[in-house]
């Protein structure tokens, strides 16, 4: 972990979403982006100011942000940072805020994206809110930060797995814990058949990685309940630092619709950061 882009709108979650992230960064000691996206709307042809006054315009715009965004930051930890992290403010214009977003992150070589879970209406919840886009679209793994954070140390996380590709996955949450010497529990849910079908796999899987900081735990489902739930039951049982998740992208706009992503809906609802990963398609 040496990058993170924490997107930031200047809501009243955006300042969950800044001490989520200087917490982070201080235990893996990674570099903070703080990233802001300001929407201007450039002239037509008819305007009765040119691109010239509109150039000066757009640039004293998105330094009035910047300042904005230093004070801010500031602000939410009365000027004194916790030792050792460095961070950046960025001002950009655009329209398409998660698009604008993943293009930096891409382009800037940012390891994890950081944003806030707005929004649980109707609307919301059909056209999404950057939150749900950046999950579904992102090729960088996405914290998703509820508006109710508080702020604590992550010391154990909970990775909730489907074991269809376990063992790149795990490493990957390896890695992570490894930077945050952070505890980690292994969640699978399936069905008692399933379990029993798989019996050997999940053995090997847990006698090759479990030790005294990472533990295994496979659970049964029960069909009268969605898998969400017992997820919750879990996060509310174990009370994790932060919730992982793996979600298939790249699906058609009506499929989400219809099927939408686990990842995508936990977002709405859960009291626990979320760090959702794409999952590599076999």
């Amino acid at each position: 972990m040496n990058k993170i882009l924490v997107a930031v709108d200047f809501s009243a979650n955006s300042r969950k979403t800044i001490r989520f992230a200087i917490q982070m960064a201080s235990q893996s000691k990674a570099e903070i982006i703080f990233f802001h996206l300001v929407g201007i709307l450039a002239p037509t042809s008819d305007a009765t100011w040119d691109y010239t006054y509109y150039s000066q315009f757009q640039e004293e715009e998105l330094q009035r942000s910047k300042n904005h965004l230093v004070k801010l930051i500031k602000e939410v930890y009365n000027s004194k940072l916790p030792s050792g992290v460095k961070y950046t403010c960025v001002s950009q214009s655009g329209n398409d805020i998660a698009d604008q977003i993943i293009s930096y992150a891409q382009k800037h070589k940012i390891d994890f994206i950081c944003t806030g879970a707005r929004g649980t209406g109707v609307m919301a919840k059909l056209f999404g809110t950057v939150a749900q886009h950046l999950i579904t679209d992102s090729p960088i793994p996405v914290f998703v930060i509820p508006k109710n954070y508080r702020l604590k140390p992550l010391t154990d996380l909970c990775y909730a797995s489907d074991m269809e590709n376990p063992e790149v996955e795990i490493k990957k949450v390896l890695a992570l814990t490894n930077s945050l010497s952070a505890a980690v529990r292994v969640l699978h849910f399936d069905y008692e058949i399933g379990l029993h079908e798989n019996q050997d796999k999940l053995t090997a899987i847990a006698q090759k990685y479990e030790t005294k900081n990472i533990k295994f735990h496979y659970k049964k489902l029960d069909a009268i309940y969605p898998l969400q739930d017992h997820l919750k039951r879990a996060i509310a049982l174990f009370k994790p630092s932060l919730v992982v998740l793996f979600t298939k992208q790249n699906r058609k706009w009506f499929d989400r619709l219809l099927l939408s992503s686990k990842s995508a809906e936990l977002s709405f609802t859960t009291k626990v950061p979320l760090l959702v990963y794409r999952k590599i398609r076999l």
